[in-house]
């Protein structure tokens, strides 16, 4: 249980982030749904109403994810480096659409740092030992 208790920086600000993230997807889920704001023109068909939906989804799905970066549960490294993965994807379409390298490069930085950390051979190690250590060695090989 030591190595649970010895998490890396990064990974309690990625913990963090994400809850930032999910708190902010929460609330414009709830607004869109006309929970926050008071409106009578939220279910005439436009599809706010699912847009809110989708966002709430999505700050669920993020809250988990913090949680889990927080205990160091391996599918939340892996889900982090699958966003850094469409992040990147998502950089190449900013370069294509403005036809700007600077543009595109600033798109990438952030998805590539993040991948480079969660890549990192020690910080993988870490994780693998929390969840060894969380189920007492007796993960199968």
């Amino acid at each position: 249980m030591e190595s649970v208790n010895k998490r890396p920086f990064g990974v309690l600000m990625l913990g963090a982030l994400a809850v930032a993230i999910a708190i902010i997807r929460l609330l414009v889920g709830l607004q869109l749904l006309g929970v926050a704001i008071f409106s009578d023109d939220r279910w005439d068909g436009t599809g706010v109403v699912w847009v809110g939906l989708m966002a709430i989804i999505i700050g669920l799905i993020y809250l988990a994810v913090g949680w889990a970066l927080w205990s160091m549960r391996p599918w939340a490294l892996l889900f982090t480096m699958i966003m850094a993965v469409f992040g990147l994807v998502d950089a190449m379409f900013v370069l294509i659409a403005t036809s700007n390298v600077a543009y595109g490069l600033a798109a990438a930085a952030i998805p590539a740092l993040l991948l480079w950390y969660t890549s990192r051979e020690d910080i993988r190690d870490q994780f693998a030992a929390a969840e060894e250590a969380r189920f007492g060695g007796a993960t199968s090989e």
